[in-house]
C-alpha cells in the first residue's frame, strides 16, 4: 500500500504535465486497473431539488473524466442500515465516496464495521466536505453540475485525484446541521470525537489553503466555487484538528479551504479538510485568476 501511494502521487504530478492517455495506462499498470470507487449515495430523493439522477451524474462524470481509464466507478443508491456494509464486501474498493445528507442516522453497526475494515487495510486518507451536498441540485444555474466553468467538476476531480494520491480512503459528503446525523455516524466509526457542525455564510474573508482544491489536477478559478457556495448559503463546517482515529492513531485533519461568514471578520470555518498536509500558500477565496501559477496569495487571514 505504501508503495502504491508513491505511484499514484506520481502519476497524478504527471497529470499535470499532460499526456491523459499515458497517465490512464500508467495508473491501469500501478493498480492493475483503473481506480476503483464506490459511489454510495444514501440519501432519499428531496422532492425535484435532490434526486438520485444528481448524485449519479457526478458519479458518472468521474468515471468517464478525459475519456475514462482513470477511475472505475460504481454507484448505488441504498437507503437501509447494512446496505453499504453489503456494497462494499462486493469488491474491493480504492476510494469510498459516502453521499450522506440525512435528517437521520442510517448506517448501523454492520455498515460501521464495514467502514472500519475498509479504512483498516490501508485505505486511510479522509476528506471530509460540508459543501458536497449543493454540488448538484435543482435550486439555480449555479447548482447545475459540473457547474460555472467547469468549477465544480473541477473540485470533484482534484477531490478524487488527491486520495488516489495519497493511497485511497473514503471521501464523506454533506451540508449544513439539520443534513448531517448519517454522515456524524459514519465519520464517529473512523475518528471518534470528529463532526460536521453547523451552518455557514460564505464571505470573501477566506483562503484556499495549498493547491488541492484548485489546482492540484484541474484548474479551478477560485471565485467561482465561491459564488457556487454563496448561491446556497448553508454549507456545514468540517472538522479540523487533532483526534485519534479508532485503532487509536493520531489523526491531524486539515482545512483545504476556509471562509469567515458575512461580513467577514469573524472566525474562518472550514469547508473541506483532509488527513494530509496540504501546504501552507493561501489562496483568496475570491480571486478571479484563472493561471494557478499566477494566484495572488497572502498569509493567514490577512
Amino acid at each position: 500500500m505504501i508503495f502504491r501511494r508513491y505511484v499514484f502521487s506520481a502519476l497524478c504530478m504527471l497529470a499535470l504535465l499532460g499526456g491523459t492517455a499515458q497517465l490512464a495506462a500508467q495508473i491501469q499498470d500501478a493498480n492493475n486497473g483503473p481506480v476503483q470507487v464506490l459511489w454510495f449515495n444514501g440519501m432519499p430523493d428531496l422532492g425535484r431539488e435532490v434526486v438520485s439522477s444528481h448524485r449519479k451524474k457526478m458519479a458518472t462524470f468521474v468515471d468517464n473524466f478525459q475519456g475514462g481509464g482513470l477511475f472505475n466507478v460504481t454507484y448505488t443508491r441504498k437507503l437501509r442500515g447494512g446496505d453499504l456494509a453489503k456494497a462494499l464486501s462486493a469488491e474491493r474498493f480504492d476510494i469510498v465516496v459516502l453521499d450522506f445528507a440525512n435528517r437521520r442516522t442510517r448506517v448501523n453497526g454492520a455498515d460501521k464495521s464495514a467502514l472500519q475494515s475498509f479504512y483498516a487495510s490501508g485505505r486511510d486518507t479522509l476528506m471530509l466536505d460540508g459543501s458536497f451536498a449543493i454540488r448538484n441540485i435543482n435550486h439555480n444555474p449555479r447548482t447545475n453540475f459540473p457547474g460555472t466553468n467547469g468549477s465544480s467538476g473541477g473540485l470533484l476531480m482534484n477531490q478524487m485525484f488527491a486520495l488516489a494520491a495519497n493511497g485511497g480512503g473514503v471521501l464523506i459528503g454533506t451540508d449544513h446541521n439539520v443534513w448531517q446525523p448519517n454522515a456524524n455516524a459514519a465519520l464517529a466509526a473512523l475518528v471518534p470525537g470528529a463532526k460536521f457542525r453547523g451552518t455557514t455564510n460564505p464571505s470573501t474573508d477566506g483562503d484556499f489553503i495549498g493547491d488541492t482544491l484548485i489546482g492540484s489536477r484541474v484548474v479551478v478559478k477560485a471565485r467561482d466555487l465561491l459564488r457556487h457556495w454563496e448561491s446556497v448559503p448553508n454549507q456545514g463546517e468540517a472538522p479540523v484538528g487533532e483526534f485519534t482515529d479508532f485503532m487509536g492513531r493520531a489523526v491531524t485533519l486539515y482545512s483545504l479551504v476556509e471562509t469567515a461568514d458575512k461580513p467577514g471578520g469573524g472566525r474562518k470555518r472550514p469547508y473541506v479538510s483532509t488527513s494530509f498536509f496540504p501546504g501552507d500558500r493561501r489562496i483568496p477565496i475570491d480571486s478571479d485568476t484563472d493561471g494557478f501559477e499566477n494566484l495572488p496569495t497572502h498569509k493567514s487571514g490577512s
